[in-house]
């Protein structure tokens, strides 16, 4: 199991549980065109305290179960708001162990080095303590900052995947990137 907490030059990434719903509810309220544009189209109650309560359980279990890791993202200089998350789904594709990685970084904090040091550190963390050696990302493709993110991180274009998520209520094609630690750049 990864640490429940890691930390790095200029961040604190923790696993949080319920108590910490307001201020992940505030990244959100925070974020919300910027988050919304390229994600999946939120539920009706999601902008509530009583839903990330519930989200923030049940991804404490499956980081119990080692099925699923998210580290919310603090800066080091201000370790009470969080200003970011990074996560990493368990899959498998029947022959391979891979991780499906997401981050969002508090729009005022882009452009800062934030989300590639905390993604560079969650997947160290995988790869030590999960032993994952592939990583994948999916990207819309209009979400130049993710992408930029993503190649620096040494990912690679795989394929386009049609209508692949509903965002904002229209369903849209989604670009795979894949990371895979056990080829050396």
């Amino acid at each position: 199991m990864g640490p429940m907490v890691k930390y790095t030059e200029n961040l604190i990434l923790k696993v949080e549980g319920e108590n910490k719903a307001e201020e992940v509810l505030d990244l959100y309220i925070r974020n919300k065109d910027a988050f919304e544009e390229y994600e999946p189209t939120r539920p009706d109650n999601f902008y509530t305290v009583k839903f990330h309560e519930k989200m923030l359980t049940r991804e404490f279990k499956m980081y119990k179960l080692g099925s699923f890791l998210r580290y919310y993202i603090y800066a080091a200089d201000n370790p009470g708001k969080i200003i970011g998350a990074v996560n990493f789904n368990f899959l498998s594709d029947g022959a391979t162990r891979f991780s499906e990685i997401g981050y969002k970084v508090d729009s005022r904090y882009q452009n800062m080095g934030v989300g590639y040091e905390a993604c560079t550190a969650g997947i160290d963390i995988m790869k030590e303590c999960y032993g994952f050696k592939r990583f994948d990302a999916r990207i819309h493709p209009k979400n130049e900052a993710s992408l930029r993110l993503a190649k620096k991180l040494g990912f690679s274009f795989v394929r386009m995947e049609p209508k692949s998520a509903n965002i904002l209520g229209s369903y849209v094609d989604l670009a795979r990137y894949s990371l895979n630690t056990s080829i050396t750049q």
